[in-house]
């Protein structure tokens, strides 16, 4: 059993004191930043990124399980769009409640090790940090998935000093469902059985029953989920080793890229702070609060530093990594001067308002926003394209919408879900490629029924296994300079088949 208290009075300088109640602060800023980031999407001109159309699609149908992910994103989007309609801002709702969430969660992890104060600034510092402010535009697997990891490294500091067992069943909980968000969870277990064998004191907590209980507890959510993968031939598995490129022989890697990324994703100020950081947390190695700050952000940005060295990773891979660098790094900001803390935050602050109005200030000065300095383009004129294509859908409410790829498909679907349209998607191959070709593919059985084929592509591949071709349209809008969504309608008749009959 660990006396936080004890260790923060032993180890540092006792905090001034001071009058302003920093935690109902922190709960004002992080409301009136929420209702600011309500405010703006609508301004942006922007629909769903495709992932997030994707989600939609998967919360329309509630499984234990999906083609790339596990089915926590879905729920809540479901629950989302359950009680405000499937507006843009109802899509997006859980994550733009989940990161303030998350920020609460770290201030109160922050007061426990040290004080108010650092919780304060931890918790502010998130919410502004560069990954949450592009991710809280969006909604993303990545939300639920930091929200779990923090509240599991509260709680399992909760559960060390009281060893009550309604302390662990609420770990494993939290670990549990961070695993069916994300998969990237399960690191959470290394981190913390790490940080058990690092001091004598706590190994004994590997005889406790409540850390078995939550092991079992995490294993009881997780496992629907392995069931769902086990019937559908572990698609999410396939998905992971492909991103990975696991089995393959390709050699580079994009180390560089990786490591920009994360400094993006702290901002300037607070991935040199987490340098610096780690220098002092070597100076009190055998502090147990540096310990644990250690254990939970460098085994999993090694683990992904290394994959990025032999082939490629995301920037967001070890995201949840960045909750503890950034508290490492506030820490030895706040031991410093207070305008360096404030001046790694305004700087984040200057980038969140940079890109949000971004289209306001070529609106202002009248000048035209190109697409290559446009860092939303990806989420935008997909409505426009649906639009063009909806027609056509309603006037054969028999067809059924046929697509080759997960983008147009998504978007569709989302764009059209007024319409109900039946649709299949292209699935040539052995294994699936994406969640439409598990779950809807188009299957060799006879049938009467016309296709519409949705393409951005020349599809002679597609359109020569069927007797009859039809182009209904071509489709081309220009959403912005260097940014056009185009895409051919051609109505097929007379599926042959995926593959040519033998001679």
């Amino acid at each position: 059993m660990e006396d936080w208290t004890r260790i923060r009075m032993g180890n540092e300088k006792p905090e001034p004191s001071t009058s302003l109640p920093q935690p109902l602060l922190l709960l004002l800023l992080l409301a009136l930043l929420t209702a600011y980031r309500l405010w703006v999407i609508p301004r942006l001109g922007v629909t769903l990124y495709i992932d997030e159309a994707q989600y939609w699609t998967w919360a329309q149908n509630l499984d234990w399980g999906y083609f790339s992910k596990p089915p926590v994103i879905a729920w809540l989007i479901r629950a989302s769009t359950t009680i405000f309609g499937d507006g843009l801002l109802a899509v997006k709702l859980p994550s733009l409640l989940l990161y303030p969430a998350t920020a609460w969660l770290l201030f109160l992890l922050g007061q426990k090790l040290f004080d108010v104060r650092v919780g304060f600034r931890a918790g502010l510092a998130f919410a502004l940090i560069p990954i949450v402010s592009a991710l809280g535009l969006a909604v993303s697997t990545d939300a639920p998935l930091l929200f779990c990891w923090t509240a599991a490294m509260l709680l399992l500091l909760r559960a060390i000093e009281r060893e009550q067992m309604r302390d662990w069943l609420w770990l494993g909980l939290a670990v549990g469902l961070g695993i069916m968000a994300k998969y990237t969870m399960a690191a959470f277990a290394a981190s913390a059985v790490l940080y058990l064998l690092l001091d004598k004191r706590r190994r004994h907590i590997f005889a406790h029953p409540g850390l078995w209980a939550a092991i079992a507890l995490a294993c009881v959510i997780v496992l629907p989920n392995i069931v769902w993968n086990w019937a559908h031939d572990f698609p999410t598995l396939r998905h992971t080793a492909d991103i990975t490129h696991v089995g393959s022989n390709d050699k580079g890697g994009n180390l560089g890229e990786f490591l920009l990324a994360q400094i993006g994703s702290l901002g300037p100020g607070f991935a040199l702070a987490f340098v610096a950081g780690l220098a002092l947390a070597r100076r009190k190695w055998r502090d147990p609060r540096y310990q644990f700050m250690l254990c939970f952000s460098l085994p999993l940005l090694g683990i992904v530093f290394l994959q990025a060295l032999r082939s490629e990773a995301n920037g967001n891979w070890a995201a949840p990594a960045l909750v503890s660098a950034l508290l490492l790094g506030v820490v030895l900001l706040s031991r410093v001067k207070t305008r360096w803390w404030i001046a790694a935050l305004s700087v984040n602050i200057v980038l969140m308002l940079a890109a949000y109005h971004l289209g306001d200030y070529f609106n202002l000065t009248g000048q035209v926003q190109t697409a290559k300095l446009d860092p939303l383009k990806r989420a935008k004129g997909w409505d426009k394209l649906a639009a063009q294509v909806r027609p056509l859908i309603a006037e054969r409410p028999g067809a059924i919408l046929l697509t080759s790829d997960r983008t147009i498909t998504a978007h569709l679907l989302y764009h059209l879900h007024d319409l109900k349209p039946d649709y299949r998607s292209w699935a040539p191959n052995q294994h699936p490629g994406d969640h439409y070709q598990l779950t809807a593919p188009l299957t060799e059985e006879p049938s009467s029924r016309p296709l519409i084929l949705v393409t951005q592509t020349d599809e002679p591949s597609i359109t020569s296994r069927f007797t009859h071709t039809e182009t209904l349209k071509l489709i081309s809008i220009e959403v912005e300079p260097g940014l056009r969504r185009q895409a051919r309608v051609i109505l097929l008749e007379g599926f042959k088949g995926y593959r040519p009959a033998l001679d």
